[in-house]
């Protein structure tokens, strides 16, 4: 029901903004920040908890400390690896991000064998290049804000030059997934295959008739983020554990450390000359926080997939 309400909000936006009144590009840019502040970065900010229950689960002992050096130790990794070898960073977190966005919103599939990884992989692919590449004209001056981005031009030109080839590959190779999955799946149950594949084409729909930013922030603002801090709570608050007090709590005292980090982050690097710069330390700061946090929600949506699975048996 929460899908259907959310997708019901997409197609409400893409009519207003092609039928009653085009949202403006600051307004869609105030819109992009608040969505950030509310829900993007909470969502990511209960990781402390979710880490914790994940060991719980596990029977392993869980120590703050080691949570903390582990997952700073990686964001620094991954910011060194972004500004060193900005090219190849770029394309881990793309797919990072693809990866983390197919397993949230097909948690409950089971993809633990290899097709079913390269089934998450390729919807998040699919999902990310809709919104990347048939907008690159608006991703373009992101890029070249950035000292990386003006070095490495060709590369942007290449991409700009050949990016429906390369959106109808990732469509190509997720319907080939998609289809040796549900070939070997075959006790799957009909109807959760038919809502998901209707969901998904609805969600793409979306995606390419919105402008850029607008839709980059129903994706992952609206539909990402709500459903994620939907099932991390379902997934603390399990026989009562955790309290919504202590939940929340924990958010916003996360949250608030992780919005002062891109703050300075991105002083140090004039995130503040434009429109364009803020949207481009916002991306990179989502960029650097992906990998610490793509883990601990991949341990939790294991958890939950063994669980229902124990359910079954």
């Amino acid at each position: 029901m929460k899908k259907i309400v959310l997708l019901l909000l997409g197609l409400l936006l893409l009519l207003f903004q092609h039928y009653v009144l085009a949202v403006q590009p600051n307004t869609q840019y105030f819109i992009f920040i608040v969505g950030i502040l509310l829900l993007g970065v909470p969502h990511g900010a209960a990781d402390l908890l979710v880490a914790a229950r994940n060991a719980d689960l596990c029977k392993k002992i869980f120590s703050k400390k080691k949570f903390f050096l582990v997952y700073l130790g990686r964001l620094v990794l991954f910011a060194g690896i972004l500004f060193l070898f900005p090219v190849c960073g770029n394309i881990l977190f793309i797919f990072f991000a693809a990866y983390h966005f197919g397993e949230t919103d097909l948690y409950q599939f089971k993809t633990n064998s290899l097709v079913g990884k390269i089934f998450v992989i390729s919807y998040g692919l699919v999902i990310l290049s809709v919104i990347l590449l048939h907008h690159f004209d608006d991703v373009k001056p992101i890029y070249q804000l950035f000292e990386s981005g003006k070095e490495n031009q060709i590369i942007i030109n290449w991409i700009s030059l050949n990016r429906y080839y390369i959106l109808s590959a990732t469509g190509i190779l997720f319907f080939i997934a998609a289809f040796i999955y549900f070939l070997k799946n075959k006790n799957l149950d009909n109807n959760d295959s038919g809502e998901f594949l209707v969901r998904f084409a609805c969600i793409l729909f979306i995606l390419f008739n919105l402008p850029m930013l607008l839709g980059f922030t129903f994706y992952f603002v609206v539909w990402h983020s709500l459903l994620s801090l939907n099932n991390i709570v379902n997934y603390l608050r399990n026989k009562n554990m955790i309290s919504y007090t202590i939940i929340a709590k924990q958010i916003l005292l996360y949250s608030l450390i992780a919005l002062a980090g891109i703050a300075i982050f991105g002083l140090t690097g004039f995130m503040f000359v434009n429109k364009n710069a803020v949207a481009g330390y916002i991306f990179l700061s989502l960029a650097v926080l992906t990998a610490p946090h793509m883990e601990i929600m991949y341990n939790m949506y294991g958890a939950i997939r063994q669980k229902r699975t124990e359910a079954l048996n």
